[in-house]
């Protein structure tokens, strides 16, 4: 009798263990595995994003890679991820390119961001121009600070930042020699605060969240510029009422892109991150998020007595 009680437990026990290893294979909005490639610069906020998701659905194995934003659309498209996190949606030609394999991504804007600019403590200025950006693309590095050579360093030759500059100051010229392109962000933040001559370039999303240890181990060495879109206007810090209004002149937008059915873990994703959680965890973490939830105020009109 004790012989059978035992084999009965341990089919119980086999069989919830099978469950539960199916679970996690299923492919559901709460369960299963995925890759999700995303920008470097969105490191913070999405490692936040993806860790609560996990910690809230045992169930999903979701599996990060930071990369850069050229390497995460290729992943889409090769299909070694199924979601990805960048700094902008799809391009029409991008999209066409995805069309012609019968993939239909779909897009979903999260949070807004912006291009920052990282100097030295003892840089010589807090301020810099659209127009001044402009010529230090193209190399005539010494016009910023004069008699000074000034270098321009970004947080990856691939990333969303590079990128943006390029397509939007100088699309019709080439980056300048002052121009160079570091591994990621923390490289970048290290060679900037030890040299009061270069202007880094990267994700302000890596710069929003003032609670973060990463964040104040970063600003303790540098300072981020105001940005003008011309020299004699006002010049904006890239912060989260700046990008909301766009004062601030170099805004983006995160997107989550997934190329998985609705009914799956990549939709799950999507829809977490552009839900009330994910939207309050942007706020909290000094990004605007796309949505908020709107709060409604009743005025007791009541004349007092």
């Amino acid at each position: 009798m004790k012989s059978i009680f035992i084999i009965i437990i341990n089919s119980f026990l086999f069989i919830s263990c099978g469950m539960k290893d199916d679970m996690r294979k299923d492919d559901t909005p709460t369960s299963g595995k995925v890759n999700l490639f995303f920008d470097e610069g969105l490191t913070l906020h999405i490692k936040n994003q993806i860790y609560t998701f996990q910690t809230t659905y045992k169930n999903a194995n979701i599996v990060l890679f930071p990369s850069n934003e050229r390497e995460c659309i290729e992943a889409l498209y090769n299909d070694s991820s199924k979601v990805i996190a960048i700094s902008r949606p799809l391009t029409i030609k991008e999209l066409q390119q995805f069309k012609a394999k019968n993939i239909y991504p779909q897009t979903s804007t999260v949070a807004g961001d912006a291009i920052a600019f990282i100097v030295s403590q003892d840089f010589a200025d807090s301020t810099i121009s659209l127009s001044e950006l402009i010529e230090l693309l193209k190399g005539n590095d010494s016009t910023f600070i004069k008699g000074k050579r000034i270098s321009l360093l970004f947080d990856n030759p691939n990333s969303g930042s590079t990128r943006q500059l390029k397509d939007s100051l100088i699309p019709n010229d080439m980056f300048g020699l002052n121009c160079k392109a570091l591994k990621n962000t923390k490289e970048l933040v290290n060679a900037i605060s030890s040299n009061s001559l270069s202007i880094g370039v990267c994700d302000y999303a890596w710069l929003s969240d003032k609670d973060d240890n990463t964040t104040k181990e970063f600003l303790k060495t540098v300072k981020i510029l105001a940005v003008s879109k011309k020299s004699n206007e006002t010049a904006y810090m890239p912060d989260q009422s700046n990008i909301a209004t766009k004062d601030y002149p170099l805004c983006r937008t995160i997107c989550i892109i997934r190329r998985t059915a609705e009914f799956s873990l990549g939709k799950g994703i999507e829809t977490f991150i552009a839900g009330d959680k994910g939207q309050l965890m942007f706020l909290k973490q000094g990004l605007p998020p796309n949505r908020q939830e709107e709060r409604l105020i009743e005025v007791d009109m009541t004349p007092l007595k």
